[in-house]
C-alpha cells in the first residue's frame, strides 16, 4: 500500500482500489517482483504529488514503519508512507516575498518580519506541527502605517502584507489557508496622542477604542493554517 500524507489528511483518491488491483495483477508473480513494482509505484505517485503541488518536496518517508528506509526495502503487505512538511517551504517563501516588497531605508523594517506561534516568536527553521497556527508579523511600530497608509505615508500597491498574501496563496493555496489580519502582539506599541486619517482598507478613519492614546496598536499579519 502507498500513502501520501500531509495537509493534516491523507490523499488517498489514487490508492483506493490499489490493494485489490495489485492482488489481481500480481497473483502469479513472485514476491520479489511484487515488492519491486510497489516501490516503483510509490516513487511515481510521490513525483506526481509534488508536481501537482499536492505534496511538498520536503517529506519524511516511512517504509513498513521504518523512518527513512528506501522504497526498495518494502515487503508486501507493508505500506510506503510519505509525510509532507509544508511549514518550512511556506514560511521561507512568505518571508522572502515580504522582504522583497519591503521599503528599504535602514533595513530595519525589512529585517523584522518574524514568525510567531501563539505569543512566542520562533525561528523560521524550527520544526512546527501541522496542526499549529503560524503567524508572520512585522514588529516595527510603524508597520501598520506602511501597510494601510495615511496622509503622509503611502503603502505600495495593495499593502505589503495584503499583496504578499496573494503571492503565497498562488504558490501554496492547495496546502495552506492564508489570511491577512490586523493583530495585537505581546509588548506591542501603545499609541501616543492623535492618529492620522488613513486612506485604505483597515486604515483608521474615525475615533475608535484602538485609536485612543494608550491603546495597543494592531499590526498587519499573515495568519496560516494547514488545510
Amino acid at each position: 500500500m502507498v500513502v501520501v500524507q500531509g495537509l493534516g489528511r491523507l490523499l488517498m483518491a489514487r490508492f483506493e482500489t490499489f490493494a485489490k488491483d495489485i492482488q489481481l495483477a500480481t497473483a502469479d508473480l513472485q514476491p520479489e517482483v511484487i515488492n519491486r513494482e510497489l516501490a516503483k509505484f510509490a516513487k511515481e505517485e510521490l513525483a506526481k504529488a509534488i508536481d501537482s503541488k499536492e505534496g511538498s518536496s520536503i517529506y519524511t518517508r516511512y517504509v513498513g514503519g521504518r523512518e527513512g528506509a528506501p522504497e526498495e526495502s518494502v515487503r508486501v503487505p507493508e505500506a510506503v508512507v510519505y509525510e509532507f512538511s509544508w511549514w518550512q517551504p511556506v514560511i521561507a517563501f512568505a518571508l522572502d516575498a515580504l522582504r522583497k516588497r519591503s521599503p528599504v531605508l535602514t533595513g530595519r523594517y525589512q529585517n523584522t518580519h518574524v514568525v510567531m506561534i501563539g505569543s512566542q516568536i520562533v525561528s523560521p527553521d524550527v520544526q512546527i506541527a501541522s496542526g499549529e497556527e503560524v503567524m508572520i508579523v512585522n514588529v516595527q511600530p510603524y508597520a501598520r502605517v506602511l501597510e494601510v497608509g495615511n496622509v503622509k505615508v503611502r503603502a505600495p500597491g495593495d499593502g505589503i502584507y495584503q499583496a504578499t498574501r496573494m503571492v503565497v496563496q498562488r504558490q501554496f493555496g492547495k496546502a495552506v489557508d492564508i489570511r491577512f489580519r490586523m493583530v495585537t502582539i505581546p509588548g506591542g506599541y501603545r499609541l501616543k496622542g492623535r492618529f492620522r486619517r488613513g486612506y485604505k482598507q483597515f486604515a483608521r478613519t474615525k475615533i475608535r477604542p484602538d485609536t485612543a492614546a494608550g491603546a495597543t496598536m494592531t499590526y498587519p499579519a499573515l495568519v496560516m493554517n494547514m488545510k
